[in-house]
């Protein structure tokens, strides 16, 4: 109850949420985004982009858009 007040106090159509697909894609689509963060922290503590932060950038990014597909779909 307390999460869907703050869902409707956001504005976000309650229609959204009602399909566990978009539930799950948007928490994939989050972890991706954190992927993709991640992989730019990396290359700022090894000052340039190594192996390491291109899979995770990667990984990130493959992540993300299969999020956006769970969405979509």
């Amino acid at each position: 109850m307390y999460l869907a007040m703050w869902i409707a106090a956001a504005g976000v159509p309650g229609s959204f949420w009602d399909s566990p697909s978009n539930v799950s894609g948007a928490v994939v689509l989050g972890f991706g985004v954190a992927a993709i963060a991640l992989s730019f922290g990396l290359a700022k503590v090894f000052k340039r982009f190594n192996g390491v932060a291109w899979m995770v950038l990667g990984a990130g990014l493959a992540i993300a858009a299969y999020g956006i597909w769970r969405i979509s779909a």
